[in-house]
C-alpha cells in the first residue's frame, strides 16, 4: 500500500490552508468610510430594576434551578462572591472542621 499520495494530498491541503491564513494575516483592512456627522448617543445605563431570571443546573436533578432576582441584586451577589473568593485566596481554602487547620 503506497501511502505517498495520501502524504502528498495533506501537504498540499495544509499549505493552502496556511497560506490563505497567512494572507488574511497580511491582507490590509479596507479603508473605513468616513464616521456621520451625527454620532449616535452612548447607550443608556441598563435599569437596575430589570427583573432577570437565570437558570442553573443542579447536580442530581433533571430539572435545572431558576432564579430571578433585579440587575442591582445581580452586581450585588457577583461582588459579594468575588470579595469571598478573594478573601478565601488570601487566607487558604483550609478548614478543620469549623476552626482553620494548623
Amino acid at each position: 500500500m503506497n501511502r505517498y499520495p495520501t502524504r502528498l494530498v495533506l501537504a498540499a491541503t495544509l499549505s493552502a490552508v496556511f497560506s490563505i491564513g497567512v494572507a488574511a494575516a497580511v491582507e490590509p483592512a479596507p479603508a473605513a468610510s468616513p464616521a456621520p456627522a451625527a454620532v449616535a448617543a452612548p447607550p443608556a445605563k441598563a435599569d437596575p430594576n430589570q427583573r432577570i431570571c437565570k437558570t442553573a443546573p443542579v447536580i442530581g436533578r433533571r430539572v435545572p434551578s431558576r432564579t430571578c432576582m433585579t440587575r442591582a441584586e445581580w452586581e450585588e451577589r457577583a461582588r459579594i462572591d468575588r470579595q469571598d473568593l478573594e478573601a478565601a485566596q488570601r487566607s487558604g481554602l483550609a478548614v478543620c472542621g469549623t476552626k482553620p487547620c494548623n
